[in-house]
């Protein structure tokens, strides 16, 4: 076998594998070209491509250029004018620098430069073929720079068989610009695909516009705006209301420093967040901007730079927490007190016509670092952070379920009551739901769920791996209020169940109890450390609560009005479902010809 011999490589081979790193297909040199604007100072960025970029891509800006010398420095490799020393790579606040974009891209198409700064009374072009001998000379052209990209991968055809069609590379393509111009609101884009009429942004002052201009109306118009500062940290969130949900977690932009990423630690507390608002499976939509000091992230995790890592997770991730919430907190969800004013950013504003009372805080707002819940109830304060415990609920905010009249029930599952300006149907399985969780969890909070023992101890098979549950989580589930232990290979024996949930069926709730352990992994025994905690109290008052299709008297009608006043307000169950419905006045009169 003979010996590898080790070789420098030549510098067009170097090139080419730095594109691959930095070039992964149309979309990529985009992003490259663009980010390459924003921090030339742009105003203004117009985008052209043709078959999803693959024949040739135009990136033209009004930024403040370069001079001769600095566009040939641009072409070579690791040559930038924003880093001068290893101690910028700690404070990075560029997106990046040409001279890690523009050779690889260069080397792997037909490249063509112009520029020209402000002072300079020409401008200067570069030609690059292919990879090949920069060809250079002064042409008339205005102050920015553009750069066109013919033939993408022409030097190597291999990575080109690779692209998918044109029309797979355009929504790439428009994707990663929308991302850039949700970031920066302040710039112009013009995008045009092949020769249609182009895609127009302008620049604005405010965040939600752009979100309109890129993502949709409609999407705008379900979103609620807050903001909040923290140890040097500024977080501006838009989330949508709990009745806008989506299939998959695609709707969740995240953004930090200006520049589009994917991060777990911000997502997590987003989502938990949403834990008691939002049936499972759905998600919402969010465009979170998170600014921090730049030496607390650091952005040179990844190649492409779209993930960072903090330096302090657990704050990123209570900021980000505690802001959605808030703005959960300081909307109006239902048809009370007239129609809802539309503040601006920091107030929990949303763009759409909704009116309603306030939402009522459903977790509580005392939290540890792993976000558990610390306490109880009250009710929220604004998007600007009053958040006081039990303060007094705002005027009008909401009336009392008690103090309303009920008509009656409606096909054995909904409760008709009258509103102060309208009709309210309510659930009756996701209102008892909630009372029902809300007592499981306000008395765990408190002191501990407290033990019902049974007259006589039922033995219950749940299989090897859920004896297998209950050995590794016992002590978590006395906690919740259970006594169990195991009985043989295949049973448990249950001596006591939640006082709560007394008069339940014991096999069924044990078996709803390890399931869910189940499918949360193991627990550590400590049931506060646990943010899936809640989960459990969930299934155990679902599996509790009055069903769609029981008959409820009208004590228990009335009953349940009461104990609704009795806990925190939330729009829904904990796993999501509305607990009332409002119908407007307005509305019904219109129905029936009044209006």
């Amino acid at each position: 076998m003979t010996a590898s011999v080790i070789r420098v490589l030549e510098d067009a081979v170097i090139d080419q594998i730095a594109a691959g790193e930095v070039v992964e297909r149309p979309s990529s040199v985009v992003k490259e070209l663009v980010e390459n604007s924003l921090d030339a100072g742009a105003r203004a960025v117009r985008v052209a491509v043709r078959d999803g970029g693959t024949t040739w891509i135009q990136v033209v800006d009004d930024g403040h250029g370069m001079s001769p010398d600095e566009a040939r420095l641009a072409l070579l490799r690791h040559a930038t004018s924003k880093l001068g020393s290893a101690a910028d790579l700690e404070q990075i606040r560029s997106f990046g620098f040409r001279g890690e974009a523009l050779p690889s891209i260069a080397s792997v198409s037909n490249f063509r430069l112009v520029t020209r700064r402000a002072e300079d009374e020409e401008a200067f072009e570069l030609r690059v073929p292919a990879g090949g001998t920069p060809v250079a000379r002064s042409i008339g052209a205005g102050v920015g720079t553009r750069i066109e990209v013919a033939d993408l991968f022409c030097s190597v055809p291999a990575r080109r068989k690779f692209l998918k069609r044109p029309a797979t590379e355009w929504g790439h393509v428009i994707g990663s610009l929308g991302r850039l111009a949700l970031a920066h609101p302040e710039v112009h884009f013009e995008v045009r695909r092949d020769d249609a009429r182009p895609e127009v942004w302008p620049a604005t002052s405010d965040p939600l516009e752009r979100i309109a201009a890129v993502l949709s109306e409609e999407e705008a118009a379900s979103l609620v705006a807050a903001e909040r500062e923290e140890g040097g940290s500024r977080l501006r969130a838009y989330v949508s209301a709990p009745q806008w949900t989506r299939p998959n977690g695609r709707s969740i932009r995240l953004f930090v420093n200006g520049r589009p990423v994917s991060d777990p630690v911000i997502r997590a507390a987003l989502l938990q967040a949403y834990r008691d608002l939002l049936p499972r499976g759905r998600f919402p939509a969010a465009v979170l901007f998170l600014e921090v000091p730049t030496e607390a992230v650091d952005v040179n995790v990844h190649p492409a730079k779209g993930e960072v890592r903090f330096a302090a997770p657990a704050d990123v991730h209570a900021l980000v927490r505690h802001t959605v919430r808030d703005a959960m907190q300081g909307r109006r969800w239902l048809g009370f007190g007239g129609p809802s004013e539309t503040p601006r950013v920091g107030e929990g504003a949303v763009r759409t016509q909704s009116a309603g009372f306030e939402f009522r805080d459903a977790i509580g707002d005392a939290t540890g670092s792993d976000g558990v819940p610390a306490s109880g109830s009250g009710w929220a304060g604004t998007a600007s952070g009053n958040r006081g415990q039990g303060a007094a609920p705002p005027e009008g905010a909401r009336p009392e379920f008690a103090s309303l009249r009920v008509l009656g029930q409606l096909l054995a599952s909904y409760l008709v009551v009258e509103g102060p300006e309208g009709l309210l149907l309510l659930d009756q399985h996701a209102a008892h739901e909630r009372v029902l969780y809300e007592r499981l969890r306000a008395q765990w909070l408190e002191n501990g769920v407290l033990q019902q023992g049974l007259l006589v101890p039922e033995v219950v098979s749940v299989g090897s791996e859920g004896v297998a549950v209950l050995v590794d989580s016992g002590a978590a589930f006395e906690r919740l209020g259970f006594e169990i232990d195991a009985f043989g290979e295949t049973e448990v024996r249950v001596s006591a169940v939640p006082a709560l949930l007394a008069g339940q069926n014991p096999a069924e709730l044990v078996r709803e109890l390890i399931a869910e352990r189940g499918r949360e992994g193991q627990w550590d025994g400590d049931v506060r450390a646990l943010p899936a905690v809640d989960r459990v109290f969930a299934s155990l008052a679902c599996h509790s609560a009055r069903r769609a299709g029981d008959h409820l008297e009208a004590e228990e009608q009335r009953g349940l009005l009461v104990e609704l006043d009795s806990i925190p307000w939330a729009p829904t169950c904990p796993h999501g479902r509305p607990v009332v419905v409002h119908f407007e006045r307005g509305e019904i009169e219109r129905r029936f010809g009044r209006r």
